[in-house]
């Protein structure tokens, strides 16, 4: 006595159309799935690798020298 074979022997007799229409609709969902990953969207953040790589060091950061800001006083409110 086989737990497995008899299960095998029950799905592929009494349950055949059960079993393929669930098979169907498993593969209705990975297509659907892959479809899904594989869109292109008009507003996608991406960005293009080849893109980054063809900036340049002068173009990355510019560092602007400013005077240094007084603070504001801390005066109670209302006056």
């Amino acid at each position: 006595y086989n737990n497995t074979a008899e299960l095998g022997k029950v799905l592929y007799t009494d349950y055949v159309y059960p079993f393929e229409i669930a098979a169907v609709v498993l593969v209705l969902a990975i297509v659907a799935a892959i479809a899904l990953t594989l869109r292109r969207r008009p507003n996608n953040k991406a960005i293009d690798p080849a893109q980054q790589i063809r900036v340049r060091r002068e173009d990355r950061v510019r560092l602007v020298k400013m005077e240094a800001e007084k603070k504001a006083e801390n005066r109670p409110a209302g006056e």
